[in-house]
């Protein structure tokens, strides 16, 4: 008889992207939240996916199939996004799937495989079910500092256009000497 193992335990989101079993630490997970309608930003890199707005605060979605050089995954009215924390500023990932919050004995993760290192951001690999195991991913490894600040321009500027719509709408538009702001004067 093989007696049972007293390892702790943790909670790990588990979710497919490109086809590739991933993990997340459940306690950098803020929520799943369904693919809402994305204010797409021109001048945003590709990697961005549009911005939208959660409880009040701007959200920069992050294909993370391409963040990890994984092959374009297929979107779909029913892709999940993962609302990470942990962060000041909340990001959202895209993911095909969620596939299940599973709790894993802290001895059952096996090292990163180097191939799928993800720039640094693999740090493990967890057993899946069905024989399959998922790469576990730092959550606070996914973005470098620059790509962090590059996110947060993004925030700001979305987060003024807003305003501006607001005031707007509250009949509180900008106006200046001799007319409405921005137009001119027909002769």
């Amino acid at each position: 008889m093989v007696a049972a193992s007293s390892a702790p335990a943790t909670r790990y989101a588990v979710f497919s992207v490109a086809g590739q079993l991933l993990a997340l630490p459940a306690d950098a997970v803020r929520a799943f939240v369904p693919l809402p309608r994305l204010q797409r930003v021109p001048a945003a890199p590709g990697l961005v996916e549009g911005l939208f707005r959660y409880r009040g605060e701007v959200v920069p979605v992050l294909r993370l199939d391409g963040l990890l050089g994984l092959p374009r995954g297929a979107d779909h009215v029913y892709t999940p996004l993962i609302l990470l924390k942990g962060r000041d500023r909340p990001v959202a990932l895209l993911a095909e799937r969620v596939q299940d919050i599973a709790e894993v004995r802290d001895d059952a993760i096996l090292p990163a495989d180097p191939a799928l290192s993800f720039n640094g951001c693999a740090v493990g690999s967890l057993p899946a079910g069905g024989g399959r195991t998922a790469t576990l991913l730092a959550a606070g490894r996914l973005l470098t500092e620059t790509e962090v600040r590059l996110l947060d321009g993004l925030r700001a500027v979305e987060a003024e256009r807003l305003a501006r719509w607001s005031a707007f709408d509250a009949g509180q538009a900008p106006v200046e000497a001799g007319g409405v702001a921005g137009t001119q004067a027909v002769p």
